[in-house]
């Protein structure tokens, strides 16, 4: 599962966090976002790191990870998760396209009804290649 693309992927993380950060505090990036982001990426990275070098030296910790993988129910989960956050996603938008309407917010509705439309045609586009392929 953790690989040394995955470990140099998170020391980039740090890097680019630490670098972020640095360039924040000597004013060079006037935003304090960076800053931030910079923390937050930094703290992914270390703990993408951990789990990394975690994985490499303990054998049940290795056995769990793979388990959770690899287990056909644990796919099932998250194959359904993402239904339901779709269908969730698509219904509340479509309410707050609606409410936006009737509140004359124009520019959220539209921004709402086209993430509707986006999400529908994507589920469409999906299911055809999906019906093809199965």
């Amino acid at each position: 599962m953790y690989d040394n693309k995955r470990l140099f992927l998170s020391v980039f993380w740090v890097i680019l966090g630490a670098v972020l950060l640095g360039l924040s505090v000597t004013k060079v990036l006037d935003s304090a976002r960076y800053a931030g982001m910079g923390g937050a990426l930094m703290a992914v990275g270390a703990l993408q790191i951990a789990q990394n070098l975690k994985y490499r030296k303990d054998p049940a910790y290795r056995e769990k990870i793979d388990t959770e993988v690899g287990d056909e129910r644990n796919r099932f989960l998250r194959m359904k998760s993402w239904s339901w956050a779709g269908y969730i996603t698509v219904l509340v938008e479509g309410i707050g396209s609606l409410v936006a309407l009737f509140m004359k917010q124009e520019t959220v509705q539209l921004v709402l009804a086209y993430s509707v439309c986006l999400l529908i045609a994507a589920y469409y586009f999906s299911y055809l290649i999906l019906s093809r392929k199965y």
